[in-house]
């Protein structure tokens, strides 16, 4: 799964199948984090795309073309609420408050689509994975002209990313991202 990895990488910047087919808004999107856990199975492409650990360790990297280097380890926390959603949250020492993310699966695009809450606006990303190798490659663009573009790779063990972001077709950052399980 891009696990707490690229999710984290999604938040830093910025169910049922019918989850994913609907548009995300503010209110959307905190209304799934907000929701409890269930005890339900994910649809198989969610599944297959790693392990969702219910705990991690999240090691972050942030190299920003201007010289300046920012570093974090953080917690971070998984829940499944429904077959086609599953919520991060990750806590921040940097910005003293909590993050979360959603992965979902798309039937309509047949791709994961992520989501994040940056400040008052709603982020999404779209990965497409290689089950067979556990790779995986995201595209995203928002607010005030970013892109990013990444690609990771998961197992059991740890998942990774590596995540180049552009404004205005600039490279203004690098940023890797390491997880594992508790």
């Amino acid at each position: 799964m891009k696990t707490f990895t690229n999710i984290v990488s999604l938040l830093l910047f910025s169910v049922v199948v019918g989850f994913g087919q609907e548009t995300m808004t503010i209110e959307r999107f905190r209304d799934l984090v907000a929701t409890p856990a269930a005890n339900v199975r994910l649809v198989p492409k969610l599944a297959d795309a790693g392990p969702v650990w219910t705990n991690a360790t999240v090691n972050i990297s942030l190299k920003y073309e201007t010289g300046k280097v920012f570093t974090e380890e953080i917690a971070g926390t998984s829940k499944i609420i429904s077959s086609n959603c599953v919520v991060f949250t990750v806590q921040s020492k940097y910005y003293k408050q909590p993050m979360s993310s959603l992965v979902m699966y798309d039937e309509k695009a047949q791709a994961i689509k992520n989501y994040g809450l940056y400040g008052e606006t709603v982020t999404e990303a779209t990965a497409m994975y290689d089950y067979t190798k556990k790779i995986y490659a995201t595209t995203s663009t928002y607010g005030d002209g970013f892109m990013e573009i990444g690609a990771g790779s998961y197992s059991d063990k740890e998942s990774s990313d590596k995540t180049l972001v552009y404004q205005h077709g600039i490279l203004v950052m690098t940023r890797e991202t390491k997880s594992k399980p508790n």
